[in-house]
């Protein structure tokens, strides 16, 4: 049997940019076993896997090439997209919802200087604390304890969690050269996805932080444009108030450029007193390859 497969390049408009997913939008006939499979043959970070839902408009399931993941942004970016381009979006709505493992979650369909943007709503943040000092945390990339912030080393999530702290110089964390081995033990220790290293210079002007997203525990060393991983990291950054904001407010983070496939998440934050409330992600997306898997 075959099953229609689309590659997409998430959170960037161009092609070879941003963060590829697998998307299948068809997927009902599919066991999870089968999911894995096809996730592990497109060998990307995420594989999205679409059908039907009796709680939202669609059920998505997320497979890195070992395991299912509870949510992930740029395949949820990269599903919308070509659910957009198949016409299965009802024109007359512009949020729709996913029923994921990480919960119902809205997706909503906006236009910025007319190219559709997609974007996403993700979990509440959660803190955590972690028994990592400074010098681990400059272990992991190969840095010294003077490069790293001296606000807390946390897990956030808001879906899946990140182990998320803070670079004082762009050079030092462009160039870092991560220990994937003891990226992997601590992923493993604390239930991690991976660490979000970020800092608030950029390359570009435009951009609020520079992040980076590894991730060896999921088989991908490096995430090029990671939609959950900005997601914890701008919440992060609220928090924290390490940005002057007001109870509303948008940052871009700036993400890839260390593996040639540089892109930018959108991220809307929402405060509420002293606690970030919502936090809505989101890019636009490029399919650039389709085709069919032989399954059976």
């Amino acid at each position: 049997m075959k099953i229609k497969i689309k590659q997409v390049d998430a959170f960037t408009n161009q092609v070879f940019g941003g963060n590829p997913a697998g998307v299948v939008t068809c997927a009902d006939s599919l066991t999870n076993v089968e999911m894995q499979q096809i996730a592990k043959e497109m060998n990307l970070s995420e594989t999205a896997f679409v059908s039907q839902s009796d709680k939202a408009d669609f059920k998505v399931q997320f497979f890195t090439p070992r395991f299912e993941v509870d949510l992930c942004g740029h395949a949820t970016i990269g599903t919308f997209s070509t659910l957009f381009e198949e016409g299965r979006l009802d024109p007359q709505k512009s949020v729709f919802y996913q029923e994921t493992k990480a919960g119902v979650l809205p997706v909503e369909v906006t236009e910025q200087n007319g190219k559709k943007v997609f974007m996403m709503t993700q979990a509440t943040p959660r803190f955590e604390a972690v028994e990592v000092n400074k010098q681990l945390a400059a272990d992991m990339l190969g840095l010294s304890i003077e490069d790293i912030l001296d606000t807390p080393i946390q897990k956030v999530s808001t879906g899946i969690w990140w182990l998320v702290y803070g670079i004082k110089s762009l050079d030092k964390l462009s160039k870092a050269k991560p220990n994937l081995a003891l990226v992997e033990e601590i992923s493993k220790k604390y239930s991690l996805i991976g660490i979000t290293p970020f800092c608030l210079e950029t390359f570009e002007k435009e951009y609020s932080y520079h992040v980076r997203a590894i991730a060896p525990i999921v088989g991908v060393a490096e995430d090029p444009v990671c939609g959950t991983g900005n997601g914890c990291v701008a919440s992060y950054i609220v928090q924290h108030n390490l940005i002057e904001q007001p109870d509303e407010i948008t940052l871009i983070g700036e993400e890839g450029m260390e593996v040639n496939r540089p892109g930018c998440v959108y991220v809307s934050i929402h405060k509420e007193g002293s606690k970030v409330s919502t936090v809505k992600v989101g890019g636009q997306a490029v399919t650039v390859l389709e085709g069919e898997i032989r399954y059976k």
